[in-house]
């Protein structure tokens, strides 16, 4: 190789080079944004009053400059309101103005001002100290409650109510409304958070773990009294949690005479500085029996 080809070989490698560090560079300066545990692409769904957590990450190297959220009528600047009321919404308790890492929680914006079923989109606008931008729509459906069914002859024959729940631990805290269900669960390992579902400490809980069959299918008590005889009990259930890979799992808990059955729709788990969030959302049926 001639020293002039040497020469326009090493200078080709630097530009290669210096274009591959500034593309790399801008791409981990823009902002972007994330559903956490479910996919945007698809409806998310829950009960008029009583819609789970709904999470959304904004990342924001630069900063925060603009953090709009557009639902109907409502138009707000998260980043520069002043009014309390907005950032209650949105589960934040102050403006995120400069901030590199938002995660906004949809769920107290849906239950106190959707009052009526229907389809609602959320357009969420970030923009940075930069002016550079990114933007997500959301697409969620409100329901109606399922009204209570009076039995036709007994209370085996009533038809069961679909009920949303939220589970939620961080890090090596308590399993929020874990007690409901008398549960509560470690984390397995750090690389898919699969957590490890036991009996709560006050609680004699046993587990059978069902298809999704079994739960979009039951309609009585009666069948869930016969689809959990028909299968083993076990004294724990393992879900894998990280990018919503619990999703569909069912599996029904017995704790004393109350038997529930548990349809996870959406899990999810991420950092943050009190350790590991693990959120469990979904719908369950029980026997309707009383403590």
């Amino acid at each position: 190789m001639t020293k002039r080809t040497h020469y326009l070989f090493l200078l080709l490698t630097f530009v290669l080079f210096s274009l591959l560090s500034v593309s790399a560079v801008t791409a981990s300066t823009t902002p972007e944004i994330s559903s956490q545990g479910f996919s945007a692409a698809q409806p998310q769904k829950g009960i008029i009053g009583e819609f789970p957590r709904l999470r959304v990450r904004v990342e924001v190297p630069e900063g925060v400059k603009i953090l709009r959220v557009q639902e109907r009528s409502y138009d707000v600047d998260l980043a520069a309101t002043r009014d309390r009321e907005n950032l209650h919404f949105f589960g934040l308790a102050q403006p995120p103005r400069l901030s590199p890492d938002v995660t906004l929680n949809l769920q107290n914006y849906i239950n106190e001002k959707i009052h009526s079923k229907g389809e609602y989109v959320f357009h969420i606008l970030v923009t940075d100290r930069n002016n550079n931008t990114a933007e997500k729509k959301m697409l969620i459906e409100v329901q109606e409650p399922v009204p209570d069914e009076k039995p036709a002859v007994d209370n085996k024959k009533r038809l069961l109510q679909s009920l949303p729940f939220s589970l939620e631990r961080t890090g090596t805290g308590p399993v929020m409304n874990g007690d409901m269900f008398g549960i509560q669960w470690k984390n397995r390992d750090r690389k898919y958070v699969a957590i490890t579902v036991t009996p709560s400490e006050t609680y004699n809980t046993r587990f059978t773990t069902l298809d999704t069959a079994s739960f979009d299918g039951l309609e009585t008590i009666e069948q869930l009294n016969r689809i959990t005889a028909d299968h083993e009990e076990t004294e724990a259930v393992v879900l894998v949690t990280s990018g919503n890979k619990a999703a569909d799992q069912v599996f029904s808990i017995r704790r004393g005479d109350k038997l529930y059955i548990l349809k996870i729709v959406e899990s999810s788990a991420y950092p943050s500085e009190q350790g590991t969030v693990v959120t469990l959302n979904g719908y369950y049926k029980h026997n309707g029996i009383s403590e």
